[in-house]
C-alpha cells in the first residue's frame, strides 16, 4: 500500500532549483487561467466575427457580456502571470541605512568636490576616477599632439599612421565614457543608501533621487522598465474588478505606468450596473485603460524603515472602450491631476504593517464619462480614503472606507475592498 508523504518542497534535478508549493501552485493556476482564456476565445471566435460583419458588436448585450468574461479571463491570466513572476508592487525598503555618519569622503563629481560619506560606493567610485584621469591625461595628451602635427609642416606621417592614431583617440574615449557609466551607476548606489539614511525629503527631487525614491518605493532595483509589476482586485455593492499593471518605466523625474481593468458588476439593470462600474473604476485606477504619470514631493521616514510617509503628484490620463466590455455606448475618457498622501507603521517584527492613503484630484471628462457617473458637469474635484493592513510583507488588505467630491452622488458610495500579493 502506498503512503503518501506531505510535501513541502519539491527538488527538480534537472537545474538543482528547489519548488515551493507556493510556487507550483502558482504555476498551476497560471497554466490554468492561460488554457480557459484561450479556449474561451477560439470558442468564440465565430461569433465575434459575425457580429462584426453584421455591424452590432457594440450594440449586443451578449457580445458585451461575452467579451467582458474573455477580457476577465485575460486580466486574471495577467494577474497570475504578474504573481508567477514575483515583481513587486507597492513596498518600502525595510532595511535599514549602513551609513556611519562619522566617515565621510570627497568626491569628484560635475566638475565641483563634493561631501559625502565613506561608503565602499565611493570608495570604488574614487578608484574609477583615479583610472579615468590618467586615461584622460594620455587622451588630452594624443589629440594635443595630433592637433599640433596638423598645423605643422614639418609633420611627416603617412595617412595610414594618423588613421591609427585616431583609432586610438577613438578607443580611449570610449574607456573614459564607459568609466564614467560605472561612476553614474555607483553614485546612484549612493544616492539611494543616502535617501535610505536620511529622514526627511520635501520638494528636493532631482532626476536621480526621483529614481532612487521610486526604486525604494516600488522595489524596481535600478531597472528602467518592469512588466507585468503590480496586479489587484476590488469587492463592492456588488461590483468587482481586476487590474494589472502592465508596463513601468522610470525616466528619470518621473515614474510612468500603463495598466488595464476590467470590472463587472450583478446589478439588476444596465443603467445600476453602468453607474456602478463607472463609479468602482473611478475609485480605484480611473478606467479599463490608465495611463500614471508620478513625481515624489515628500519622502519622510524614520530611521528604521519603521515609519514612513510619502507624497506624491500624480497625473492620469483613462480610456473606457464598448469593446473592452465596459458598459457605455461610447468610448470614455478623461484626465486627472492631483496629490496623493500614504502613510504607514510597522509592527516591531514587521509582521503585520497598518497603512492609509488619501488621494484628491481634478478629473475632466468626456460627455460619456460624465454620463456613466450619472453626473452633469465635465470637471470635479474627487477624492478617496483608504485604510489598510499588510501580513508578513506580502499579503495586503485595502478597504476604501470614504470618498469626498463637489459632486454629492459620488460622495461615501460604499466601502470598496481589495487585495493584492507583494514580492
Amino acid at each position: 500500500m502506498a503512503v503518501i508523504r506531505p510535501m513541502t518542497r519539491v527538488r527538480d534535478y534537472r537545474d538543482g532549483y528547489q519548488i515551493s508549493m507556493y510556487e507550483s501552485c502558482r504555476a498551476g493556476l497560471l497554466t490554468g487561467s492561460i488554457a480557459f482564456t484561450l479556449l474561451h476565445f477560439f470558442n468564440r471566435v465565430p461569433y465575434y466575427y459575425a457580429c462584426f460583419r453584421q455591424r452590432r458588436i457594440l450594440f449586443s448585450l451578449q457580445t458585451n457580456n461575452c467579451m467582458k468574461a474573455f477580457l476577465l479571463s485575460v486580466l486574471f491570466t495577467l494577474f497570475m502571470i504578474a504573481l508567477h513572476a514575483q515583481s513587486p508592487g507597492f513596498k518600502i525598503n525595510m532595511e535599514p541605512s549602513e551609513i556611519d555618519t562619522n566617515k565621510t569622503a570627497k568626491i569628484q563629481r560635475d566638475n565641483k568636490q563634493k561631501e559625502v560619506y565613506n561608503t565602499r560606493e565611493i570608495r570604488q567610485y574614487n578608484f574609477l576616477d583615479q583610472g579615468r584621469k590618467k586615461i584622460q591625461g594620455k587622451l588630452d595628451s594624443l589629440k594635443k599632439s595630433l592637433y599640433d602635427m596638423s598645423l605643422s609642416n614639418s609633420a611627416n606621417l603617412s595617412e595610414q599612421s594618423i588613421n591609427r592614431m585616431e583609432d586610438s583617440v577613438e578607443l580611449l574615449q570610449k574607456q573614459v565614457a564607459h568609466i564614467a557609466q560605472r561612476q553614474d551607476s555607483l553614485y546612484y548606489l549612493y544616492t539611494r543608501e543616502y535617501m535610505n539614511h536620511r529622514n526627511v525629503f520635501i520638494l528636493n527631487f532631482g532626476p536621480r533621487r526621483a529614481q532612487a525614491f521610486f526604486d525604494l518605493v516600488y522595489g524596481d532595483e535600478g531597472k528602467r522598465f518592469n512588466t507585468l509589476n503590480n496586479s489587484g482586485f476590488n469587492l463592492g455593492n456588488k461590483t468587482g474588478s481586476v487590474y494589472t499593471e502592465i508596463v513601468s518605466g522610470n525616466l528619470g523625474l518621473a515614474r510612468i505606468s500603463l495598466g488595464t481593468m476590467v470590472s463587472n458588476t450583478a446589478k439588476d439593470t444596465q443603467a445600476e450596473s453602468k453607474k456602478e462600474e463607472a463609479y468602482q473604476r473611478l475609485s480605484t485606477y480611473g478606467g479599463n485603460t490608465a495611463l500614471n504619470l508620478e513625481y515624489p514631493l515628500m519622502y519622510m521616514h524614520s530611521s528604521n524603515n519603521q515609519y514612513n510617509l510619502i507624497s506624491r503628484l500624480i497625473g492620469k490620463g483613462t480610456a473606457d472602450f464598448p469593446a473592452f466590455g465596459t458598459d457605455t455606448e461610447d468610448w470614455a475618457g478623461s484626465a486627472s491631476a492631483g496629490v496623493d498622501i500614504y502613510g504607514d507603521a510597522s509592527l516591531g517584527n514587521k509582521a503585520m504593517k497598518f497603512f492609509f492613503n488619501v488621494n484628491a484630484a481634478k478629473f475632466y471628462g468626456t460627455d460619456v464619462f460624465s454620463e456613466n457617473l450619472g453626473l452633469t458637469s465635465n470637471d470635479f474635484y474627487f477624492g478617496r480614503i483608504t485604510l489598510g493592513v499588510v501580513f508578513l510583507q506580502n499579503i495586503k488588505l485595502s478597504f476604501i472606507i470614504s470618498s469626498f467630491s463637489d459632486q454629492s452622488v459620488l460622495r461615501n458610495r460604499n466601502v470598496i475592498a481589495g487585495g493584492q500579493v507583494l514580492h
